[in-house]
C-alpha cells in the first residue's frame, strides 16, 4: 500500500484537530506530543526500530494527551485499506478498540488509556483480523515528559 500523500495527511491532520487538545498542547494538562503511523509487520513493544524518513512512509497519526489525572487520551486518523475493521492496540498490553475505515479508506477513533497503565514510553500497533503481512501499522515509539 502506498503512503499517505501529503494532500490526504494534512486532511487528516486538518480533521483530526478540530480536537481541540489534538492541536492545542496549552489545552493539555500535563504533556502532549503526536506520532506516525506506518506500515511495517513486526517491532518490540516500544517499536524501537520503527522509522519514517520524512513522513515518507505515514499512513497515520496518533495524538497523544496525558491528563491531569494521569489517563491518556488519544485520537488516530488512517487512510489504508477501505472498508476495513482494524483493531488498535496499546503496543504489548491489551487492545483499544477499533478503527472502520469507509469507502476511502479513512478512519478515525478516540481512545483513553486509564491511569497508571503505561509509563512516559510505549507504542501502539494497528492491524486488521488475521494480521495478513503487509498490512501491520506500527507507531513511532510515544516519549511523554
Amino acid at each position: 500500500m502506498a503512503s499517505m500523500s501529503f494532500a490526504r495527511r494534512s486532511a487528516l491532520a486538518a480533521s483530526l484537530c478540530g480536537f481541540a487538545f489534538a492541536c492545542d498542547p496549552a489545552a493539555a494538562q500535563s504533556a502532549s506530543t503526536s506520532v506516525p503511523l506506518i506500515f511495517q509487520d513486526f517491532s518490540d513493544c516500544q517499536n524501537g526500530n520503527v522509522a519514517d524518513p520524512k513522513g515518507a512512509l505515514t499512513v497515520g497519526t496518533v495524538f497523544v494527551v496525558r491528563n491531569g489525572d494521569g489517563s491518556i487520551n488519544l485520537k488516530v486518523g488512517v487512510t489504508v485499506k477501505p472498508d476495513t475493521t482494524y483493531h488498535f492496540f496499546l503496543k504489548c498490553v491489551r487492545q483499544l478498540g477499533d478503527i472502520t475505515t469507509g469507502d476511502e479508506g479513512v478512519g478515525e477513533a478516540i481512545f483513553t488509556i486509564p491511569p497508571n497503565t503505561v509509563g512516559n514510553i510505549f507504542a501502539f500497533d494497528v492491524y486488521p483480523e488475521g494480521a495478513p503481512a503487509g498490512n501491520k501499522l506500527q507507531s513511532m515509539t510515544v516519549r511523554l515528559q
